[in-house]
């Protein structure tokens, strides 16, 4: 198996290093003040908890903070949106992860770091299996379309990853986060992050994060084509990665804001184990710089009132090489893909007064996506495409306790660079919104509703790809569009918070995946993909100590193509996921952590064995020992807690699978320590 060089640990030297400095962050959950995002605060609604249920924009959301997630040193964005709700995260035949909210394919949630879309590129999607949050503060889940701002390709779902997070602003105090996670397999993790204030209104923040693992453990009952019984195939993996942040605040809302992010790593793809020819495929090189730099002005008088202006510039520079392999002893490379992508995206930005109660906003977004793709020895084709996006919004706040939004938006796309195969010609689409909030005089429960309409226009890689063989590209195309509507409630009843959110998606001239002659997949424009379902969700914390969180998705997923004889069941769909997690006090200070998750039926398209493959529900558990220390007066200025956790995931070993012929890790035993 072909590998790049990797510095090995000894387990025990790593522990015993950390024993001797490291650290984490304070035990106390944060209490938080949460409202409607769309500017104006409605009511004080006073929540506590690791993951907030709220409102954006007539939306439903989930914020979390990530030092509340108890994740793994370094951690990356899958595992942290595997610990949140009515998210599906999965692992496709590429080896990279899918993200799905609401019966959505994984290229129509935006992922945005510090606002700068990840999710625009080549591909249209992140591998979040990738992206490092070694910097990240806080990351909220908005399941449907709360702005029409965000830009083009946004039509339900947006994953926002807060790194420079601008609401710490120039008071923050100095702090020092050390972390690292060692395995039974030898995988291993390190983390390094800090900052604080520098004079004049500036604030700094930088770190580094390091993980390595010779491989995936294998679950109980999975038959592996590879020679190790303890690790899924070709599952190896090697990661580093850095961020910095700068920020500066002014008087009357002015600031600055620079963020930088970068990781170049290494991996394995685990072959399928249910089709006759899976891939056998390596990445050497997989990496990604990212760098963000935004502001706004101070709130100024205008003759009508009151306004300020901001803007935003993203640079987005990706590497990815591919090797292919005859057979799955990885020694005989028989096809090679090199990919250079380039994104730059702009967002302009106004807001302004209307009057005593309302706000006018509006902002213009443009997108230009470079791919450089070479196969073999072939000569390099050369991709561009280009995507713009122009928005207002308006709300308005009828009484102190309701709050009424809505917009529209133009969107375009054009593909003047297409390789060697013919360029689309400009696609276009308009897209409107309508949200309301309504916070009831009884017991303050909050009443949401949203109606949405967006179009995502094709990347260039579901046009034009190949895959090495493995599809037949489609340069016809057409642009899915979407119409949801949501209606919810949300509420804090003591110690209590409860969200209630039912759906309905309708997207038509969904692209979705189907089996062609020559065992190939292509991708085509069905008719039209309806979801329509229920996401509860309830966390209750004691003074005690005692914490527990449930939630559950109910789903209906349906393809509908009356035109032509096929199954009605996406890809990866399940009718039901749901999770629970409870967290106890015990003896010596130790807290006790356990959470089970269950995932429903599902189908997948099976090239050798027709179009539908049916996996079985599967369930889950995981079990944490977690306890603090003090470290004494000395160490009090910067650090004063180590933290240990000692985990368990999968700790019933079962084969639970997300995706056909992918099964998740088998049971894996995790040691934490962090300090801070």
């Amino acid at each position: 198996m072909i590998s790049s060089f990797r510095p090995r640990f000894s387990i025990l030297g790593v522990v015993a290093l950390l024993a001797a400095l490291v650290p984490e962050a304070d035990a106390q959950e944060r209490t938080e003040q949460r409202r409607d995002t769309t500017e104006r605060t409605l009511a004080p609604v006073v929540v506590r908890g690791i993951r907030i249920p709220a409102v954006i924009g007539g939306a439903g959301a989930v914020v979390a903070t990530v030092d509340s997630l108890r994740l793994p040193a370094a951690p990356l964005l899958e595992e942290a949106l595997r610990a949140m709700p009515f998210i599906l995260v999965h692992r496709n035949s590429r080896g990279e992860m899918e993200v799905s909210v609401r019966g959505s394919d994984s290229r129509q949630t935006a992922i945005l770091v510090d606002g700068v879309p990840l999710t625009l590129g080549w591909d249209h999607r992140s591998d979040v299996s990738l992206v490092p949050i070694t910097g990240a503060t806080r990351i909220s889940l908005v399941r449907g379309l709360s702005s029409l701002l965000h830009g083009p390709n946004v039509l339900g779902g947006v994953v926002e990853v807060s790194l420079a997070d601008a609401a710490a602003g120039a008071t923050a105090p100095s702090s020092l986060i050390l972390s690292s996670t060692v395995d039974q397999l030898g995988g291993h993790a390190f983390q390094a992050a800090g900052g604080g204030a520098v004079g004049n209104g500036f604030t700094a923040r930088g770190g580094v994060g390091y993980r390595e693992r010779s491989g995936l453990a294998r679950a109980g009952g999975v038959i592996e084509p590879g020679p190790d019984r303890d690790l899924r195939t070709n599952s190896d993996a090697h990661e580093v990665d850095a961020f910095g942040a700068l920020g500066w605040h002014g008087r009357n809302g002015a600031r600055l804001g620079l963020s930088a992010t970068t990781y170049k790593a290494d991996r394995g793809v685990p072959p399928e184990l249910h089709v006759d020819d899976p891939r056998y495929w390596r990445y050497p090189d997989a990496s990604r710089t990212l760098v963000a730099l935004s502001g706004r002005t101070a709130t100024g008088t205008t003759p009508f009132g009151t306004g300020a202006v901001e803007a935003s510039v993203g640079a987005n520079f990706g590497r990815t090489r591919i090797d292919s392999y005859r057979t799955v002893a990885y020694d005989d490379i028989i096809g090679r893909e090199a990919g250079d992508e380039r994104v730059l995206t702009a967002r302009v930005a106004a807001d302004h007064s209307l009057g005593a109660r309302a706000t006018l906003r509006a902002a213009a977004v443009g997108a230009v996506v470079n791919y450089d793709e070479t196969l073999d020895d072939d000569p390099v084709n050369l991709y561009e495409q280009r995507l713009w996006s122009l928005a207002s919004e308006a709300s308005w706040s009828p009484a102190a306790s309701t709050q009424i939004s809505g917009g529209l938006a133009l969107d375009a796309a054009d593909t003047p660079e297409s390789g060697d195969k013919p360029p689309t010609g400009r696609m276009s689409a308009w897209g409107g919104r309508v949200g309301v909030t309504h916070i009831t005089s009884a017991r303050g429960v909050r009443l949401h509703a949203a109606l949405s309409r967006r179009s995502r226009f094709p990347a260039l890689r579901e046009l034009y790809s190949g895959a090495l063989g493995k599809f037949d590209p489609n340069p016809d195309l057409k642009p899915e569009q979407l119409t949801a509507a949501e209606a919810g409630a949300t509420t804090v009843l003591g110690a209590v918070e409860l969200q209630a959110v039912a759906f309905h998606h309708q997207l038509k001239d969904a692209v979705v995946k189907v089996a062609t002659e020559g065992k190939k997949k292509r991708r085509v424009n069905r008719d039209e993909l309806r979801s329509t379902g229920t996401e509860l969700l309830a966390t209750w914390h004691h003074r005690s100590g005692v914490e527990l969180m449930g939630d559950l998705l109910l789903q209906r997923v349906r393809v509908i193509d009356p035109t032509i004889d096929a199954s009605d069941r996406p890809e990866n769909m399940p009718q039901i996921r749901g999770g629970a997690q409870l967290g106890v006090p015990l003896a010596w200070s130790v807290r006790g952590l356990a959470s089970a998750h269950y995932l429903g039926d599902q189908y997948c398209v099976n090239p050798n064995k027709g179009p539908d493959l049916h996996l079985g529900a599967n369930m889950q558990g995981n079990v944490a020992l977690e306890r603090d220390w003090s470290l004494g007066r000395a160490a009090r200025a910067v650090l004063s807690t180590l933290r240990t956790r000692l985990s368990v995931d999968n700790f019933t070993d079962q084969a639970a699978y997300d995706q056909c012929g992918l099964p998740q890790p088998g049971r894996t035993v995790r040691l934490t320590v962090m300090v801070h």
